[in-house]
This record gives structure tokens, C-alpha cells and sequence, in this order.
């Protein structure tokens, strides 16, 4: 759970800005046909890819779950300041699924 939590404190910005930087690196590559120039711009921009995927996964199990539909019949309630994770945690202890 480590490196999602260090996921999540970086900004999309950065990753953003990582991306953008990475696509300079790998067109001054091809047009320079220096190999180790494009080299580098495609991989900071599959590890920039690689951040984000795991920024949005951190964002979303950190995130509160959805709020109850009253025109559904949805009265089902998180206790207060519980995530989605959390909630699944506790959930699967209390029909006895093990401990993760």
C-alpha cells in the first residue's frame, strides 16, 4: 500500500508536467536521431503514465463512498470519515474472510 500512498502526494500537475517534458525529450530524439535522447523521453513518459495510473487508483480507494439514492430505496450509510477501503476491510472481517 506504500507506493500508492506516495502516488497520491504527487499532484497531477507534476504529473502533467513530467509528461510534457517527456514528449519535448522524445520528439528532440527522433528529430536528432539521437537514440539515448528518445530513449529517455519514451521511458519518463511510460513511468509518468505508470504515476498516474497509481495516483488515480490511490485517489479512488481513498475516496468516500457514493452517497445513498433515496429514489432507489438506497438508505445504506458509510459511518462518517470511513473510505471505500476501509469499508471493505471491515466488511470482509466481519463476515470472517480473513484479515488483508
Amino acid at each position: 500500500m506504500l507506493p500508492v500512498t506516495l502516488a497520491v502526494a504527487i499532484s497531477s500537475t507534476t504529473v502533467v508536467a513530467l509528461m510534457g517534458v517527456a514528449m519535448v525529450l522524445a520528439i528532440l530524439g527522433h528529430m536528432t536521431r539521437i537514440r539515448g535522447l528518445l530513449t529517455s523521453g519514451l521511458l519518463l513518459l511510460f513511468l509518468a503514465t505508470f504515476g498516474m495510473l497509481l495516483g488515480g487508483f490511490g485517489a479512488w480507494s481513498a475516496s468516500p463512498g457514493p452517497a445513498p439514492d433515496p429514489l432507489r430505496g438506497d438508505d445504506r450509510q458509510l459511518p462518517p470519515n470511513e473510505t471505500v477501503g476501509e469499508a471493505r476491510q471491515n466488511r470482509a472481517i466481519e463476515r470472517g474472510d480473513g484479515q488483508r
